[in-house]
């Protein structure tokens, strides 16, 4: 059985914390979670909104992928209809090789329209095509 955590970056119980502290504590408990034998690091994609904020998950893996280096991480989930589909590849597979091949890639049609509309994408849309 794996073993993972999910980092979630949320500002709730952080109000008029700067948003450093918030990253730097949730870094924190990623680092315990690679000390005590975690198989995976995980992180969601999520933008504008206080419950989860790591606009660039692919990004902090590869942050985390070198700071632990026996640890896997994962992508829960990088939303396709706001990225072009060409360039998360390109991204994931150079984070897969820096990494070693610890990377476990997930994918999103995402689930906020709050975040559609700040993109000024149509949710319907994609739920329609994804």
């Amino acid at each position: 059985m794996d073993v993972g955590m999910m980092m979630i970056f949320s500002s709730y119980g952080w109000e008029g914390q700067p948003d450093g502290q918030m990253w730097e504590e949730e870094l924190r408990l990623a680092e315990i979670a690679a000390d005590e034998g975690f198989d995976c690091l995980w992180s969601a994609e999520h933008h504008f909104n206080d419950y989860s904020f790591v606009p660039d998950n692919l990004h902090l893996m590869t942050h985390v992928a070198a700071k632990h280096p026996d640890i896997g991480v994962g992508t829960a989930a990088v939303i396709l209809p706001w990225h072009d589909p060409l360039r998360v590849a390109e991204n994931a597979a150079v984070l897969d090789l820096l990494s070693g091949g610890r990377l476990r890639l997930g994918f999103g049609r995402g689930l906020a329209r709050r975040e559609f509309d700040t993109f000024r994408l149509s949710m319907d849309d994609f739920k329609r095509t994804v």
